[in-house]
């Protein structure tokens, strides 16, 4: 079930369904943006910052795909994972790479749905993995999220403090070889 956000006015009138906007032709909020501490029920339900929420309503989405990786959790959007799928049908399975690869990725990953208040709940496999205490970061990266442990976000983020002026000269190189590449093709 897809769950319903509504903005009430002063007179308790319904004003607003998530992400529409008074102005017509208003871009609705779709990516996954910003940094988070939250606290991690007992129940290991995870409750979703206001702003993903909003993004996921907006996408249609209300099913996250998490995957285990050697440092935090990755969460997809369901229809983000399914862009991710497409390109993996696009491997030759005949190669042994791909194939460990793959068994790897999908011996990590669960499917979860959000209830209709945007939890969910992440399982005991994750939290020991994670060594997942009561509190988690949740980071934004536009498409997709990541949970962390605070100590080991906070430990990594000294690296990438130290990294970002390096990190940004690549990035900007990337986007300016697309464009060229968009200009020319």
């Amino acid at each position: 079930m897809l769950y319903k956000v509504v903005y009430m006015n002063n007179n308790d009138s319904e004003c607003l369904e998530a992400g529409k906007s008074g102005a017509d032709g208003a871009k609705k909020l779709t990516s996954l943006r910003g940094y988070f501490q939250h606290r991690l029920a007992e129940n290991h339900r995870i409750h979703l910052p206001a702003t993903f929420k909003e993004a996921l309503l907006n996408r249609g989405v209300n099913r996250l795909v998490i995957i285990q990786e050697p440092e935090c959790l990755v969460v997809y959007p369901e229809d983000e994972w399914q862009k991710k799928e497409e390109e993996f049908k696009k491997l030759n399975l005949e190669n042994k790479k791909v194939r460990m690869y793959l068994r790897k990725l999908y011996s990590t990953l669960e499917d979860v749905e959000l209830d209709v208040a945007g939890r969910f709940v992440l399982s005991d496999k994750f939290i020991k993995a994670m060594k997942l205490g009561n509190q988690v970061v949740l980071l934004g990266l536009i498409n997709f999220f990541e949970i962390w442990h605070p100590d080991r976000y906070r430990w990594k983020q000294e690296d990438w403090e130290q990294e970002f002026d390096g990190n940004r000269e690549f990035v900007s190189g990337l986007l300016e070889k697309r464009e060229l590449d968009e200009e020319e093709g």
